[in-house]
């Protein structure tokens, strides 16, 4: 997949195998492209954290913190192997926004608020089948 970015003007961060990228609650300042190996993304439950997608090469996570209001991660981040991401700052996204269409916008928020309530959802009662 191409990514819609010019990836040689962000800095890249090389994250060991089981690392922790970040945690669920912590005010957000980067997105995160992964540009090699995968990572998992889970979410606290009523008793436990439960893995709610995985994410491989290609794929952005972080972002949605960086979308919302209060700025907070939804989830917990751990490397599943070895990974470069590419890191996306706040400003960046914060200058995109500003420039795109407000009925765009709108539903980008929509669509980041459907899925912070999908993903606390999946966290409490599961998916009824593992990933």
């Amino acid at each position: 997949m191409k990514l819609p970015i010019a990836i040689e003007s962000f800095p890249r961060r090389i994250v060991p195998a089981g690392e922790i990228v970040f945690f669920e609650g912590q005010q957000a300042d980067t997105a995160y492209v992964i540009l090699k190996g995968e990572v998992e993304v889970a979410a606290q439950g009523d008793a436990e954290t439960r893995v709610v997608t995985r994410m491989k090469a290609g794929e952005i996570f972080g972002e949605i913190a960086l979308l919302t209001t209060d700025g907070k991660r939804t989830a917990t981040v751990v490397t599943r192997g070895g990974c470069e991401l590419l890191a996306v700052d706040r400003k960046f996204f914060d200058e995109a926004m500003s420039k795109a269409d407000p009925l765009l916008r709108y539903v980008i928020e929509l669509l980041c608020e459907r899925l912070v309530n999908l993903t606390g959802r999946v966290a409490h009662q599961g998916f009824g089948d593992d990933i």
